[in-house]
């Protein structure tokens, strides 16, 4: 059975989806999303949603922005996706930034399905602001802590579950025989350029209407609901509630983008360093060299 899976991983504004879809119709492959945000429905602008044209990609609009998600739900369906995908021949590409999402799909090993929610934790962290999650968390697992991004690191559904996780002594590896031919391309680039790419996108989706899709989904969700937790949407929460100027909001929504970038590359640099091959997009032929090294792997039995 075809078991091929392409990654492409790295910070917010490489361009991975732009290289992911050249590669899915040089290779007949299908996008696999592995982005935490873009799971929630009318969350386009926001998070960047790129949806391209004649090139599938799953993972995306599975639930409603009020609706909880888990990362052992989310493995559940990209597992099924990928092997759906491998039936047919078809070369599953996963790309994103959000690491724990790509992690759960490609170590299913890693399970999290026997932890059921500890009924005591709900009830005590239902107590707990934000700020004491994280002080909690850091507390537990200070090496993971320090790789979530902006948005992981501010939503209290993450925040609670992964403590509970890390609490949990049923936590262990299962073995589900998955053997999966993985190729794992991480893209970086210094920070400096990312900024400045992020800046432009963050003016972008500005133009393209960000403060419309923000007034459409206040009229059916609230600020408190899971997918109202996401960076974009939290950093213009206090505009929309008139308790700061316009500027100062967008500021923080560019350096709240700048934050999880630096998380971002950490990350993929720390976990990945043995596994994924790094190419820099400031590089002159950086895609000439790619699309070599993944022609190499795709023909090679």
């Amino acid at each position: 059975m075809f078991n091929k899976i392409l990654i492409i991983s790295g910070p917010t504004a490489t361009g991975k989806t732009d290289l992911a879809v050249k590669l899915a119709k040089k290779y007949n492959g299908e996008l696999v999303s592995t982005d935490s945000c873009q799971i929630y429905k009318g969350l386009d602008i926001g998070t960047g949603k790129d949806q391209p044209d004649k090139t599938p990609i799953h993972l995306i609009d599975l639930i409603n922005p009020d609706q909880k998600f888990s990362v052992a739900q989310f493995q559940q369906v990209g597992l099924k996706i990928i092997n759906q995908l491998h039936s047919q021949n078809k070369l599953p590409i996963l790309v994103g930034c959000s690491g724990f999402y790509l992690n759960s799909l490609i170590n299913p090993n890693y399970d999290t399905f026997a932890i059921k929610p500890n009924k005591i934790w709900r009830l005590v962290s239902k107590k707990l602001s934000v700020k004491t999650l994280q002080k909690i968390y850091k507390l537990l697992d200070s090496n993971n802590f320090s790789k979530l991004n902006n948005s992981d690191i501010n939503n209290y559904y993450r925040l609670t579950r992964k403590i509970e996780i890390k609490l949990s002594l049923k936590n262990k590896n299962t073995n589900n025989n998955q053997n999966f031919d993985i190729l794992h391309i991480s893209l970086i680039a210094p920070l400096d350029f990312l900024y400045n790419r992020i800046d432009k996108r963050v003016q972008k989706r500005l133009d393209i209407g960000f403060f419309n899709e923000v007034k459409n989904l206040l009229k059916k969700y609230s600020w408190s609901d899971p997918g109202m937790q996401i960076g974009a949407y939290q950093c213009l929460k206090p505009y929309f509630e008139n308790n700061k100027d316009l500027e100062t909001c967008l500021q923080n929504w560019r350096y709240a983008e700048h934050s999880d970038a630096r998380h971002q590359s950490t990350y993929f640099k720390s976990r990945y360093s043995n596994k994924a091959s790094f190419f820099d997009i400031t590089s002159p032929m950086f895609k000439d060299k790619i699309f070599k090294l993944v022609s190499g792997w795709y023909n090679k039995l």
